[in-house]
Formats: structure tokens, C-alpha cells, sequence
């Protein structure tokens, strides 16, 4: 008898304690919310958002306060916290039209997570799927011009790692491996400033090893698809002062036929000690080949 009236009164006090917690209009957590929210103070933001969600989740301001949450976390530099709410938000309003924002910070959440250019670029591999999404589903919208610019940065991010790598190995002597790189550079980022100064590099290592065919394709390459470049003009310099004519097939796709064929060869393990100047580049008749 004594064991169920304690446990009678302990309900009651339950019951009791509950009935005294207030509930809040939506109106005043959303204001709340919105004044945290633009005053920077991020974690208040996010407990009034969450407040308004839990006592009134069927408020047609529910979304909204889902977004502002997401976005608090990213303005609070919690960008985990922030990918997994902007990805809940996507998933639960696929047809919203705060889609492109939303794909545009879950890019940039990421972006933000990248860190130099020699350590592990996963950060900008994901950013830049991002940023492409956007920019192929909706072209139109306003975010799709900055996603733009962000797919440039991202992809220089990347060309500047492979890059890197390639520079290391032709350091290290090992010509095999660092036209592996460059193969990869040339199909994959041509446009970037990266791949324009890893074609001045290579086309300086293919002179060291008198190889002129090899300057002369990595010189044309430089010429043809970074004509403005300072880097492209001072090749453009050197290939006519060489009487090289630019005319014919695209000297890029030439050069990644000739890194296949050099694939193979034993003596791309190392390189020459003696650096020269620019051997003769051409053929015969001046003409890229």
C-alpha cells in the first residue's frame, strides 16, 4: 500500500513539474532566433530554433528554423555540424526553393575545411561536387554564378596538389612518376595556372635531357592554351625565336601521346645532374609535330 502511494505522488509531482514547463509562441522563439541569429550568437540561435521545432513542429515556420540552423552551425565554424544539417534539410525539402543556397553552403562548408595544398585534398573534392551540382541544377539561379567562380578555386586547388606531387618526383630523379602526374594535369585541369607552370617545368626537364620534342610540345602547349599568361607569352617568345609554327593539331593531345609512349621506356627513372638552356625545339621546318 505504502509502494503505490509513493509511486501515486511521485506521478503527480511528474505531472506536476511538467504542467509548470511554459510553452513559447512560435512567434516570440522565431524572433528570438532571427535577433541571435544576426547578432552572431550562434549557440542561442540554434537552442531557440530547436525549441521552436520541438513545441511547434508542425509551424508552417518549421523550415525556416531547420535552414537557420544549419546556418548557425556553419557561422559558428561547426562545419560538421553544419554538412549534416544543410544534408537533413536537402533531404527532407527536396523541391525547396532554398536548394541552391543550400547547395552552395554545403560547398562551402567544405571549402572551409581545406586545408594546403601538399596534405589530403578530399575537403576540395568535396566542395567542388558540390558546386558543380548547383551549377548543373540550377544555372539560373543567382548562386550558380558564385559556384562558378568556387569551381575555378576548387579545381586550382587540386591542379596545384597533383602539381606539387609532380614537382617532387622530378626532383627525386623518378621521370616515370612525374609524367604520370603531368599526364594526369593536362587531361584533367589543362585551364589551371598549375598545369601552365608544371608545362614550363616539364618543358625546362625535357631540355635538360635534350629531349626536344618533348620542350617543344610542353612550350606549344603552354602557348596555345595559356596565351595570356606571362608564362605562356615568355613560351610563345621562345617558339618564335625558334621559327616554330603553332599551325596544325592541338599540341596538347599530342603531348599526352607522347607521354604514352614514353611510359615504357627504362631511362624515364632519371634524370640527367647537367642542366642546360633550351636546346634547338622543332623539326626541320619549325612546325610543332
Amino acid at each position: 500500500m505504502h509502494r503505490r502511494l509513493g509511486a501515486l505522488a511521485i506521478a503527480l509531482v511528474a505531472v506536476a513539474c511538467s504542467a509548470k514547463k511554459p510553452i513559447i509562441p512560435p512567434e516570440k522563439l522565431l524572433a528570438e532566433g532571427e535577433e541571435a541569429f544576426h547578432d552572431e550568437a550562434c549557440e542561442l540561435g540554434v537552442e531557440r530554433y530547436m525549441a521552436l521545432l520541438d513545441q511547434h513542429p508542425f509551424d508552417s515556420r518549421a523550415e525556416e528554423a531547420e535552414l537557420k540552423i544549419a546556418q548557425s552551425h556553419y557561422l559558428a565554424g561547426r562545419y560538421a555540424e553544419a554538412i549534416a544539417a544543410f544534408g537533413d534539410f536537402e533531404r527532407m525539402h527536396p523541391t525547396s526553393s532554398e536548394l541552391p543556397s543550400v547547395e552552395y553552403n554545403l560547398g562551402m562548408a567544405y571549402l572551409a575545411q581545406a586545408t594546403t595544398t601538399d596534405r589530403d585534398q578530399q575537403a576540395h573534392t568535396n566542395a567542388l561536387t558540390y558546386f558543380r551540382n548547383l551549377v548543373d541544377r540550377f544555372p539560373a539561379s543567382p548562386w550558380a554564378e558564385k559556384a562558378r567562380l568556387r569551381v575555378r578555386e576548387c579545381r586550382e586547388a587540386l591542379a596545384k596538389h597533383e602539381a606539387s606531387i609532380a614537382a617532387y618526383y622530378l626532383k627525386m630523379k623518378n621521370l616515370k612518376a612525374a609524367e604520370a602526374r603531368f599526364r594526369g594535369l593536362l587531361v584533367e585541369y589543362p585551364e589551371t595556372d598549375a598545369t601552365a607552370e608544371a608545362l614550363y617545368a616539364f618543358a625546362q626537364a625535357y631540355a635538360a635531357r635534350d629531349e626536344g620534342e618533348g620542350a617543344t610540345l610542353a612550350l606549344a602547349t603552354l602557348a596555345r592554351h595559356h596565351p595570356d599568361g606571362p608564362l605562356g607569352r615568355d613560351a610563345q617568345k621562345r617558339l618564335t625565336d625558334a621559327n616554330v609554327s603553332l599551325d596544325g593539331d592541338d599540341p596538347l593531345q599530342l603531348l599526352v601521346g607522347r607521354l604514352d609512349r614514353m611510359r615504357e621506356q627504362a631511362d624515364r627513372q632519371k634524370l640527367p645532374t647537367t642542366v642546360s638552356a633550351y636546346p634547338d625545339i622543332g623539326g626541320p621546318d619549325g612546325r610543332v609535330r
